[in-house]
């Protein structure tokens, strides 16, 4: 008994031996977490936590045995402060800096001030570990997607981050929004954004800003391609199938040929990557990619 208890605990019963888990353990290997053992988080110190673990724990077997396991695993612990803060990891001397959330408004957050009445610290770093797993949007607690969670005005109440530089014009949406906040011109979106698109905040998609390409589609569809999240370079808004991208010709393998080969037999470093080509020394006869 003590020896299951010890294996169910490892990261390798967690990650592999467990394949529900497997999206969530190649989100914490890829993480700055990878360093912490699963139940370091995921099991509160002492006895009283570790049995209420090995309580819940129960279920999850049952959902497995009869296949009721629903994606994406919904968490079902809070993870406490103390834990985040246990062994210097992140220190409580850290939340008495103030830190400056968006540098062309000079926005800044203190974790002390104004927001000390917060209880987890993962009601605002939720997924910080497990940020591409299928079916559930990652929202860095950085952007003002995580501060709109709770300041629900936050898109009518420009203040928050914002300090007019001139006179009362009434409120600042009239003639702004947050794509072009220096033009005082409405933007329009170059693609029609309908449906969930056009309801979701722009960040979400443009996780690397305003203006840039847009690599957020996989936060909530999914990595579909081991690792490659331009999915706006071969999809449409309108539809994933089919899709826009063509391959150039490879010799006699793809698109077409006498002897054709899946995406993977050459991209074995995953699409987008450089083709490796096993059967021709790992390079591509032609020169190409």
């Amino acid at each position: 008994m003590a020896i299951a208890s010890q294996f169910t605990e490892s990261n390798k019963f967690c990650g592999t031996d467990c394949h529900e888990m497997k999206p969530y353990n190649d989100t914490w290997l890829a993480s700055k977490h990878n360093n912490v053992s699963c139940v370091t988080c995921h099991i509160g110190p002492g006895v009283g936590n570790f049995v209420v673990a090995k309580v819940s724990a129960l279920r999850e077997v049952w959902m497995h045995v009869t296949g009721q396991i629903k994606k994406p695993i919904p968490v079902t612990r809070k993870i406490a402060n103390s834990i985040c803060q246990a062994s210097n990891c992140h220190p409580s001397s850290q939340l008495a800096k103030t830190l400056t959330l968006f540098p062309q408004t000079n926005a800044t957050f203190s974790h002390t001030k104004g927001h000390a009445k917060v209880g987890h610290c993962i009601d605002c770093h939720s997924q910080v570990v497990h940020t591409t797993v299928p079916g559930r949007a990652y929202i860095p607690a950085q952007s003002m997607a995580a501060c709109f969670k709770c300041h629900t005005d936050g898109p009518q109440n420009c203040s928050y981050c914002h300090k007019p530089p001139h006179a009362d014009r009434g409120a600042c949406q009239n003639c702004h929004n947050i794509w072009s906040f220096s033009s005082g011109k409405n933007f329009t979106h170059p693609q029609p954004l309908v449906g969930t698109h056009g309801q979701i905040l722009c960040e979400q998609c443009h996780v690397k800003g305003p203006g840039q390409f847009p690599t957020g589609c996989v936060t909530c569809h999914g990595d579909q391609h081991n690792g490659l999240p331009d999915c706006a370079k071969c999809h449409v808004l309108a539809h994933f199938v089919p899709a826009n991208f063509k391959h150039p010709q490879e010799g006699p393998h793809v698109p077409k040929g006498d002897e054709p080969l899946q995406c993977n037999q050459c991209h074995l470093k995953g699409l987008g990557q450089p083709a490796s080509c096993p059967c021709h020394g790992n390079k591509p006869p032609s020169g190409g990619d």
